[in-house]
Order: structure tokens, then C-alpha cells, then sequence
């Protein structure tokens, strides 16, 4: 009689599974640093929830962990965990050193890319569950129909009309109002390359920026930046 574990056979012909490349798994956490002891699930979802839809476990929780010390109390991490990977790249860029509570410079948080092996101790990682695959695709429906109902014109979140709107797109183009009068370049000849200079340099610190113009005969005083990706035309603007 056979007393070790049993080995699984695996198809005739067929290499050892260990050769076989993984595709590498999406990583949609971002952890979160420096955040006031008092601080609640609901607000770090609130303020979190601002930049992406926020996954959600079985019981339709916001899915964040709050990690705590040996006595319970929490020690200011935590782990968010987006639906879509773009928003941790936009979580990342806009809430690292900003504050949880808008207004008080004691609540500034420290925002990066969440790893799987944070707080894990030396016990390694935790047992796999059995997962409802019924209830989870119910709930990958859900979160795929928040992400539907995202208004990325103002990018403050979803909308909370209920009826039918039209898709949005995504737009890399930002355009800024009021940068000049027509009379300013006139007097100002060189005025027309600092400012697109300008606009190029402070642009440039959330996103790649392909293009500049500056529409001098518009007396609105009307320049465009065009970034790479829709993410960056977004921060730009909040």
C-alpha cells in the first residue's frame, strides 16, 4: 500500500506543468499608507471610490482590507482593491500625498501599487476558498455594470441618473479656456511660445503629452493638449 500523497497523472505526451508560462495575473490593489487611526471603510471607499469601481466581496462589501495590530486596533494600511487595473494608475497618480479628509493636512496619505504579500506574516499565503462561481459571476456582471455607468466627463464617479445615456468616450484632448486675450499677444509677440511652453511643462507632470496648440485668433483664448492616454486628459482636469 502506497502511503505518500498520490501523483496526479497528467496526459500522455503532455510536459510538466511547471514549464508551462503563466500569463502574468492582473494586479488591481493599490495599498494604502499613513491613514488616520479613525479612519472607516466607508470613508477610504468614498474617497477611493472617486477614481475606479471598487470590487466587492460575497456579502456586496467594498472589498478593503484594514490591517490591525495584535490587539485589533487599526494601524492606519489598508488594501484597496479596484475592478479595473487603469484605476489604480489613476488612484496612484491623484490620492499618493493627498488627503483622505479634504481639508485636513493631518489625514495626507501615501498611495502604491498593492502587492499580494503584504502583511502576510510568516505563515505565507492563506488557503484557497471555495468560490460560488454563480454568485461570482453575478457579481462580475454588477461591477462591469458600474463601470458602464461611469461618468468620465467630470470623472467624479457614477452618475446617478438612472436613465439610458449615450456612450461617452474617452477623450486625450483637454482644453483649457481663458489663457490669453487677444490683446495680451498683440503687445506680447514672445507670449505665444512661453505660454505653449508652459502649458507643455505643467502638463507634462500627470501624463505623456503628444501636442500643444494654442489658437491665437480665438478670443476665448483657447489652448488644447493632447496627452497619450485618456487616463492623463483626466487628471489633468481634476
Amino acid at each position: 500500500m502506497n502511503a505518500g500523497p498520490t501523483k496526479k497523472k497528467g496526459k500522455k505526451g503532455n510536459k510538466d506543468d511547471s514549464s508551462v508560462a503563466k500569463p502574468p495575473s492582473k494586479n488591481t490593489a493599490v495599498f494604502v499608507s499613513h491613514l488616520p487611526k479613525d479612519a472607516t471603510i466607508d470613508e477610504i471607499a468614498e474617497r477611493f471610490g472617486k477614481f475606479g469601481v471598487i470590487m466587492e466581496d460575497d456579502s456586496g462589501e467594498p472589498k478593503i482590507k484594514m490591517y490591525a495590530d495584535d490587539n485589533g486596533n487599526f494601524i492606519g494600511d489598508a488594501l484597496v482593491v479596484y475592478f479595473m487595473e487603469a484605476s489604480v494608475i489613476l488612484a496612484i497618480r491623484l490620492l499618493d500625498e493627498a488627503e483622505l479628509r479634504l481639508g485636513d493636512p493631518t489625514t495626507i496619505m501615501r498611495v502604491k501599487k498593492g502587492e499580494f504579500n503584504h502583511k502576510q506574516g510568516a505563515e505565507g499565503e492563506a488557503p484557497r476558498r471555495v468560490v460560488d462561481k454563480r454568485k461570482a459571476t453575478q457579481r462580475i456582471v454588477k461591477l462591469k455594470n458600474k463601470v458602464g455607468d461611469w461618468d468620465f466627463e467630470d470623472g467624479f464617479g457614477p452618475t446617478e441618473e438612472v436613465e439610458e445615456k449615450p456612450v461617452i468616450v474617452e477623450s486625450r484632448v483637454v482644453v483649457l479656456k481663458y489663457m490669453f486675450t487677444l490683446q495680451e499677444l498683440q503687445e506680447y509677440p514672445s507670449l505665444l511660445l512661453d505660454l505653449k511652453e508652459d502649458v507643455r511643462e505643467e502638463a507634462e507632470t500627470v501624463g505623456d503629452v503628444t501636442n500643444v496648440v494654442l489658437y491665437d485668433e480665438e478670443p476665448d483664448g483657447i489652448i488644447t493638449v493632447k496627452f497619450r492616454d485618456p487616463i492623463s486628459a483626466k487628471a489633468c482636469i481634476l
